[in-house]
């Protein structure tokens, strides 16, 4: 993606945020159609997977991930930007939820990074640092 269109794209992604819309409904992409068919099978009780409650949630973390991707966002805006899409889940703690880190994950790997160079991008050293088994459970998001 050029970075013209990946800066209208934050942008866009921010005024949504602000707006308060549900990123999984306002983001039309064909990350949703290839990825989301699987996310009905997300009750299925594996271990490396989040309740079906918790989908959507899951799925917009990983919708913001993507978006934000390659960009030089700092920790603090992606851990605020994490603060938001939480809040409107009603949830007061996204450091405290798996599918915080399984849609980051989800996230990194449709926007094509690496899995061994997670713990190294910068915009993550706060979500790293929020659980001693972060990196552990972003892999397991990559790998769904």
């Amino acid at each position: 993606m050029n970075q013209g269109l990946h800066f209208v794209f934050i942008v866009m992604f921010w005024g949504l945020l602000l707006d308060g819309c549900s990123i999984s409904e306002s983001i039309t992409s064909s990350y949703s159609s290839s990825e989301s068919s699987g996310s009905s099978s997300s009750s299925s009780g594996s271990k490396n997977e989040v309740s079906k409650e918790m989908v959507p949630y899951r799925d917009d973390v990983a919708n913001l991930t993507f978006s934000i991707a390659g960009s030089s966002m700092s920790p603090n805006d992606f851990s605020t930007a994490l603060t938001r899409t939480a809040t409107q889940y009603r949830i007061s703690d996204w450091s405290q939820q798996k599918a915080t880190y399984y849609g980051v994950g989800k996230g990194l790997k449709k926007a094509g990074v690496l899995k061994e160079s997670i713990a190294q991008l910068p915009y993550l050293s706060k979500v790293l640092a929020s659980d001693q088994n972060a990196v552990n459970l972003i892999e397991k998001g990559y790998g769904q």
